[in-house]
């Protein structure tokens, strides 16, 4: 499996904060690799701006209505004109309120990037400088949706984590560019879990992911059928969904979100594996 989006650095010390390379470097992360910005989410500014001005202007022209309107004509009074501007302000408001937090215009805001290294990331957030190796992962839940709405295709990333040491943390397209970082991360723990899912299952034990579990004898569903490697031909992906095929590629189990399978993209490169070395031994 190939590991996308990887431009190698050498010059590490400049190509990050000094803080960021010192906390890389306490966890033995290895050479800097890349970084991704911190992301600007447009369709929230623009949603609380159109609100602003929709809700703005009809509270001022309320406003300037009720004191242009001559005695006993308004007989409302300025009731409508108060309702539009309790409305109109937390708009506006949480505008600005996101607007000066964001890395378009916020500085600090800037400053909260992933920064890739060979052996893991460093996410700086507002709450402090988390680091995290390939090999703290645990379990990697990996969930990519795709909605088109009459021809608006939009794409959300969820990407949530389980480190050995207890920490969870979550990665979502609002915090940095997932759509970059989101495969690297999935194959770079992939290839950090293998070994010791490969030698587990070496030992003779089964090795669950979510609705499969990979034996000896197959992969046995969530519904308790074995498929068995003499029939199986390989995995397939469509639209995010899982599924085990017979040597036709023809779908001979029932499909799972790719999302809802823990450590999903670990299961596909175990599967490429035993299914590779099962070919090799035939041929």
């Amino acid at each position: 499996m190939t590991t996308p989006g990887l431009t190698a650095h050498t010059d590490t010390p400049a190509a990050v904060p000094a803080d960021v390379a010192a906390a890389a470097a306490a966890r033995d992360l290895g050479a800097h690799r890349e970084s991704y910005p911190a992301k600007t989410v447009k369709v929230i500014l623009f949603a609380l701006g159109t609100l602003a001005v929709i809700f703005g202007a009809l509270a001022v022209i309320m406003t300037v209505g009720t004191a242009g309107a001559a005695p006993g004509e308004n007989e409302v009074g300025a009731t409508p004109a108060i309702i539009m501007w309790a409305i109109a302000l937390p708009s506006i408001g949480g505008f600005l309120w996101a607007l000066l937090r964001s890395p378009a215009v916020s500085k600090q805001a800037r400053r909260f990037q992933v920064h890739v290294f060979e052996r893991g990331f460093v996410w700086v957030r507002r709450k402090g400088t988390e680091v995290y190796r390939w090999d703290d992962v645990q379990t990697l839940h990996a969930a990519i949706t795709v909605v088109n709405n009459t021809g608006i295709v939009t794409t959300t990333y969820d990407y949530r984590i389980v480190c050995t040491d207890g920490r969870r943390t979550r990665l979502r397209e609002v915090h940095t560019d997932m759509a970059r970082f989101g495969p690297l991360l999935s194959a770079e723990v992939a290839k950090a879990q293998l070994p010791k899912a490969m030698s587990f299952f070496d030992e003779g034990n089964p090795v669950a992911f979510g609705d499969f579990t990979i034996t000896d004898d197959g992969v046995q569903t969530r519904r308790g059928k074995l498929l068995t490697w003499l029939e199986i031909g390989g995995v397939r992906l469509d639209t995010g969904h899982v599924s085990i095929a017979d040597r036709a590629g023809k779908r001979i189990s029932p499909q799972t979100l790719l999302g809802k399978i823990p450590n999903g993209y670990t299961f596909l490169l175990m599967m490429d594996t035993i299914l590779g070395k099962l070919r090799a031994a035939q041929a």
